[in-house]
């Protein structure tokens, strides 16, 4: 299990670092960024990903597994700047799907109560978040936290 745990944390190094290189060179803003995160977040098992994030975008995000355990946050930025946090609460898994200037969409991976955390069987929820040029918005419900028997959960 922690081999498996080692090789995934390699892959999303592997792809942050070329998301990060395709983004081109230096970015201050990212920079900021990152080290905001880097103060909510132990250093080890720390998986931040940077594909949403868009250098020279006022409005952008960094996601990820904050302890490495399902933890997962989206961090917001505007100019480098931290704007919020999606939830007080984390969340199991959260996967990129699109952003245009002042929009990201995110989809919450959804569980049954039963689902281990490896295999959730209960869909996905897309939820977006705009900048609206004074704060950002929630555009779509952020799913439960927890699962039930009637609907399914960030978390089982």
């Amino acid at each position: 299990m922690r081999t498996q745990m080692a090789i995934a944390a390699a892959c999303v190094l592997a792809i942050t670092a070329t998301a990060s290189a395709a983004n081109g060179g230096s970015d201050r803003q990212l920079h900021a960024a990152l080290a905001h995160v880097a103060k909510q977040c132990p250093t080890y098992g720390k998986a931040v990903n940077r594909s949403v994030w868009q250098r020279g975008w006022t409005f952008n995000a960094l996601y990820g597994d904050c302890l490495g355990n399902h933890d997962g946050r989206v961090w917001l930025f505007v100019h480098g700047r931290y704007v919020g946090l999606d939830s007080k609460h984390p969340s199991g898994e959260i996967i990129s799907l699109w952003r245009d200037l002042n929009t990201i969409a995110l989809l919450y991976v959804l569980y049954r109560p039963s689902d281990p955390m490896c295999c959730a069987t209960g869909g996905g929820s897309v939820v977006r978040y705009r900048w609206t040029g004074k704060r950002v918005i929630r555009l779509d419900p952020l799913p439960p936290r927890t699962a039930t028997r009637r609907r399914p959960g960030r978390y089982p």
